[in-house]
């Protein structure tokens, strides 16, 4: 809890002090001043914001206050539609994405906006590390009673240090810059999203890049 505060505690300060000097120093401020400083608040409000909201979510899912509200789909079709989302900021970034959707996989039975709120965070956190010219992997295939899902991309990969935690609250030792650098708190989101259907994330060993893989069972 004394990580989270303080994860609060930094951007909030930060905006408060910024709308403190607006507020004292309006008047000697100029134009291009005050547009800085109310661009930095912005920014500082948003990120209170955005953790505050997944704070509430990670509460819900962990106290029993989210259930998943399950139908029959196809994952395949599922990962497809995600992936069209990022065409265009991977068209920008000259990054390839490869879809692998084989034949016809069994229909899954679970929570179409949860899994596609998964194959989202993934994706996105894949694209934000891959370089420009890289390439990124989606590929689903169907393992015993198991639907497995992998996302790769060809990026820095993850640190050394960040690999036992990924999918913990973040420690009292690790910066904000690490807490934040392969998706924060959404990591450990996905992963409660898909202990509630009787599946799992991890980070599987890769020459180069990352690559995460989750599973949820038929």
């Amino acid at each position: 809890m004394a990580n989270i505060s303080h994860d609060l505690r930094t951007p909030l300060t930060s905006l408060l002090g910024y709308l403190e000097t607006l507020t004292l120093k309006d008047e000697w401020l100029t134009a291009e001043e005050r547009r800085q400083y109310l661009t930095i608040a912005l920014r500082q409000g948003n990120k209170v914001r955005h953790l505050s909201q997944q704070l509430f979510e990670l509460a819900r899912l962990e106290h029993g206050g989210i259930k998943p509200q399950r139908e029959r789909f196809a994952m395949g079709e599922l990962i497809s539609d995600v992936a069209q989302k990022f065409e265009l900021t991977a068209r920008t970034r000259e990054v390839n994405l490869h879809i692998d959707v084989p034949g016809p996989l069994p229909l899954i039975n679970a929570d179409v906006s949860m899994i596609e709120r998964v194959v989202t965070n993934l994706l996105d956190n894949a694209m934000r590390h891959t370089p420009v010219g890289g390439e990124i992997r989606l590929a689903v295939w169907q393992e015993n009673q198991q639907l497995q899902v992998e996302v790769a991309d060809n990026g820095a990969g993850v640190d050394a240090a960040l690999r036992d935690d990924l999918f913990q609250r973040p420690s009292a030792l690790s910066t904000q810059a690490s807490r934040e650098d392969r998706g924060g708190l959404g990591l450990l989101i996905v992963k409660r999203m898909l202990e509630l259907h009787g599946g799992d994330i991890r980070l599987v060993e890769s020459v180069s890049g990352a690559r995460f893989r989750f599973f949820v069972p038929l």
